[in-house]
């Protein structure tokens, strides 16, 4: 038994100083054939695929009219670009019968008038909610009186489309902002009026 013992240490010992004969032969002979890539010259690995690549395939001008809205300085402020289900969330397997998992953005406010959808002030700030996420509050009054006026009456998308040619409001000049203010508060008053 002893014998068996003794050869069996031998067989391992010599298989152990074979592997690392093996390995150092493989190593030098490695870094002699190695050359020096600069850094410039390897192959940098980016992501390919376009996380919004589903959802304009149906909606074909989504992407870049968000784009002109929402632009370089989100993607500055966020870090990274900003894609359909930022504000839409996932879409559900029923997409296209209706899309009833989806985050829709329509025109809403919280008194009868003119012909938005009616909506109390809870559902408007709920409705408006996604929008403030990242449009802060504090931001909104200072770049306009009227956020602070409409906020509990109105849903963002009454007055802003991020998905039109020009955007409403931020696309637009001053007399083309105040035309869609005079425009909407005629048509409401004129409803009032007329009860």
């Amino acid at each position: 038994m002893g014998k068996i013992k003794l050869a069996i240490a031998i067989m391992l010992k010599s298989l152990l100083a074979l592997c690392l004969y093996g390995y150092s032969l493989h190593a030098v002979a490695q870094s002699q054939e190695t050359e020096v890539v600069p850094s410039s010259a390897r192959h940098e690995v980016s992501l390919q695929r376009d996380k919004d690549y589903k959802c304009i395939q149906c909606h074909k001008d989504a992407k870049q009219t968000l784009w002109e809205s929402h632009g370089k300085l989100v993607t500055e402020d966020l870090g990274r670009d900003i894609t359909c289900t930022d504000c839409h969330n996932n879409i559900g397997p029923d997409h296209r019968e209706g899309a009833p998992d989806i985050t829709k953005y329509h025109s809403a406010q919280s008194q009868s008038g003119i012909s938005k959808v009616y909506l109390n002030p809870d559902l408007i700030l709920k409705a408006n909610s996604q929008c403030v996420d990242c449009h802060q509050p504090v931001d909104l009054r200072e770049s306009s009186w009227t956020h602070d006026v409409h906020a509990k009456n109105l849903t963002c998308s009454n007055c802003h489309d991020v998905h039109a040619s020009k955007a409403k409001v931020l696309g637009l000049d001053r007399k083309q902002t105040i035309k869609l203010c005079v425009d909407c508060h005629s048509d409401f008053n004129s409803k009032k009026e007329g009860r």
